[in-house]
């Protein structure tokens, strides 16, 4: 009786372990069946050995080894490193990088001739998301013999292998690049500890009582101590951190240029981490329904409020110099080459330094997963190579600029082609108002009119999620010149600026004051056309309106005209100290120094955006704290870079170019040489507002 229970109960026991086996195994194939790429690497490389592959020999030879010590410790770390789909794959997670640092750091003493390389895997599964999945790969095989890997473990799939470059050693241009940069540190030291030098003994001639200021002056002031302490980091860092303002400065520029800045930051820190290692798409279609996005989105406005900002700049020193020498025609046509060669030599050597570090040093700059071909800034950086000239001419905004060098300084080229016709504009609002106001006015009509028929003609869509409806086939990427890029399409806010900028001469000059009920107008005015551009086509946004030809014409040809108004209003009323807090917040002396750095910021903010998404080790759940905490680092390391960079390559320069004698001091010199002093002070006064505009900041960082 007992062994008849006995052998019941087994029976049981065995049929109902089959059972379970039977429903683990329909378990790990629905598993399967989901996560098809999720074979343990020891496995795909198994099913590779087994003859029906045709991997190449060495391939095939180092991966027979490895599968062969596969328990070792050291050589299971290799395998440990793949990707391997994980979490998240039904709400859309699609990058599974593996760990990049254990596989590049792979050493067995069993095969001590090891060397990896760290691929990405892109496979794409008919009925499913693509996947990237991070590969370790030995050196001896090829992206080829990684796609047959998969090809073999996974059926029916579309294999594409990648692999990163593991050939650092520094080319003879990157050498060259390093040499530069350090020559210029170098005399930045030398300088800096010169200037200290002089600084002790002024201070101990100073505490004996001798009074030798005037010969440590002089001794400054010879050749070629003067042009060498033009890179002092002493005297550089107490002009760039100074919160002294000139007279007649406009405070509350110095906010809005640092809050423009930031925004900038924040939309491209916003775009290329989702571009390149968010792996939440869910949060992409959360972020886009939210209202407050639509300023995160809202691509053109701080670019366009930039190029307001430059307009308005120029007119507003010119005019004020303009004011004060009185100058005839012949006068103001021979100041030109001298103004734009300053405005050129102001901005120029920042930005070679910049090209020149991005083209030969950037790439060497970080690794990791997704530090890979294709990358941004090694597709940009070979532009650079055969096509840096475009930038130094700012003429690169009308070559293809998708494709272009160092891809956002497109806008520095905008502003100088801006700055060649400004002048006469200004020089128009000086002989007459009247005759100013039609000239720019008409500059905008026709800058009007011109977006609105390239927006028709390329069908640029001014909606650019995936959720808009058109009646049109919308084409944002498919021309030569972009209406993005345009100058003739840019031009609105330039023009508006410049209209402002004579606006607040004018009202400074007379020392006017708006009514109450004119200033109230103002803001009123402002808040309805800034929040109109940002948030009236919500709807169209969200893909609750199909937005017709017509419309986006409208918005394309008259939403930064808009913005630019209301900015315009802002910018009036604060200049005219009737801001109220607005003005003093945006006035504070803290944004001074920041303000100055906002060309330096633009310059090297993108490379520190790249290093920091690019060199993510993961790809990232993203949540608005996420976001916000990197959006934090990225203006945080923008700013803290470009201190040494605003030091070394663009204060520095200036303060040499400024040393270099003037076509007007030379002839002064020959003046002064005039035996007859009637004809001395005859030449003079003749020579009197022929370079006026040459201390003119024009700039819209100054």
């Amino acid at each position: 009786m007992e062994y008849t229970t006995f052998t019941i109960k087994a029976v049981i026991l065995l049929v109902a372990l089959l059972l379970a086996r039977q429903e683990v195994s329909a378990t790990q194939s629905w598993v399967s069946s989901l996560y098809q790429p999720g074979v343990d690497s020891i496995e795909i490389v198994r099913s590779a050995l087994d003859g029906r592959s045709q991997l190449s020999y060495d391939c095939h030879k180092v991966l027979s080894q490895l599968l062969a010590n596969h328990t070792d410790p050291d050589v299971l770390q290799y395998f440990d490193s793949w990707g391997r789909v994980g979490s998240g794959r039904i709400v859309g997670h699609s990058r599974y990088p593996g760990n990049y640092d254990e596989c590049m750091h792979v050493k067995s003493s069993l095969l001590p001739q090891l060397k990896t390389k760290y691929c990405t895997a892109s496979l794409t599964i008919p009925g499913s998301t693509p996947l990237q999945l991070g590969v370790c790969s030995p050196q001896q095989c090829t992206p080829e013999d990684l796609s047959q890997l998969y090809n073999i473990s996974v059926q029916d799939t579309t294999v594409s292998v990648t692999c990163q470059s593991q050939d650092y050693k520094l080319p003879p241009g990157s050498i060259v690049t390093l040499t530069v940069v350090g020559l210029v540190i170098l005399i930045a030291v030398a300088a800096t500890v010169c200037e200290g030098i002089f600084q002790i003994l002024k201070s101990r001639s100073e505490s004996s009582g001798n009074d030798d200021s005037s010969s440590f002056s002089s001794m400054k002031n010879e050749f070629p101590l003067k042009y060498i302490l033009c890179f002092s980091l002493y005297t550089n860092t107490l002009k760039t951190l100074s919160t002294s303002q000139p007279p007649g400065a406009i405070g509350c520029l110095n906010g809005i240029r640092v809050f423009l800045m930031t925004w900038v930051i924040l939309i491209h820190s916003f775009i290329f981490n989702f571009m390149f290692i968010s792996d939440y798409p869910q949060l992409q279609t959360d972020l886009m329904s939210q209202p407050a996005t639509r300023v995160l989105l809202s691509l053109f406005l701080p670019i366009d409020s930039f190029f307001h900002l430059g307009g308005l700049l120029v007119t507003y020193h010119q005019l004020k110099s303009l004011a004060k020498t009185k100058p005839k025609v012949s006068s103001f046509f021979k100041s030109l080459p001298t103004l734009y060669l300053q405005r050129y030599i102001r901005l120029t050597p920042a930005y070679a330094f910049m090209i020149l570090i991005w083209t030969s040093l950037m790439w060497y700059a970080w690794d990791g997963p997704y530090w890979i071909i294709p990358n941004p800034v090694r597709t940009m950086a070979d532009t650079c190579v055969d096509k840096w000239y475009l930038n130094l001419l700012y003429v690169n905004n009308l070559f293809n600029p998708w494709f272009s060098c160092v891809g956002w300084s497109w806008y520095l080229a905008n502003d100088m082609q801006y700055f060649l016709i400004a002048p006469f504009i200004v020089y128009a609002f000086y002989k007459s108002p009247k005759i100013g106001t039609a000239v720019c006015s008409g500059t905008i009509l026709i800058s009007t009119m011109a977006s609105i028929g390239v927006s028709h003609q390329q069908g640029y869509p001014f909606v650019g999620e995936i959720s808009a409806i058109y009646t049109f086939k919308a084409n944002p990427y498919g021309e030569v010149l972009p209406f993005y890029f345009a100058p003739w399409v840019r031009y609105q806010p330039y023009g508006v600026g410049i209209l402002s900028g004579f606006a607040v001469w004018k009202l400074k000059d007379m020392k006017y004051k708006l009514p109450q009920k004119y200033n109230i107008l103002l803001w009123c005015a402002a808040t309805c056309l800034c929040v109109s551009v940002v948030y009236a086509p919500h709807a169209a946004f969200m893909g609750r309106h199909v937005i017709s030809m017509a419309e986006n014409d409208i918005y394309n040809g008259f939403a930064r005209l808009a913005w630019t108004v209301g900015a315009s209003c802002v910018v009036i009323s604060c200049s005219l100290g009737q801001g109220g807090w607005i003005n003093e917040f945006l006035s504070w002396r803290i944004f001074v120094p920041l303000g100055k750095l906002s060309y330096c910021v633009y310059l090297i903010h993108l490379p520190v955006i790249y290093i920091l998404a690019l060199g993510a080790r993961t790809g990232t759940y993203y949540s608005t704290l996420m976001f916000t905490k990197d959006v934090i680092a990225a203006i945080a390391f923008s700013y803290l870079m470009a201190i040494p960079f605003s030091l070394l390559f663009e204060v520095s320069f200036s303060n040499f170019y400024k040393l270099i004698p003037t076509a007007q001091q030379l002839k002064m010199k020959i003046v002064g040489k005039a035996k007859d002093p009637s004809e001395s002070c005859s030449a003079e006064k003749q020579l009197n507002g022929s370079f006026h505009l040459m201390n003119v900041s024009s700039d819209k960082n100054q």
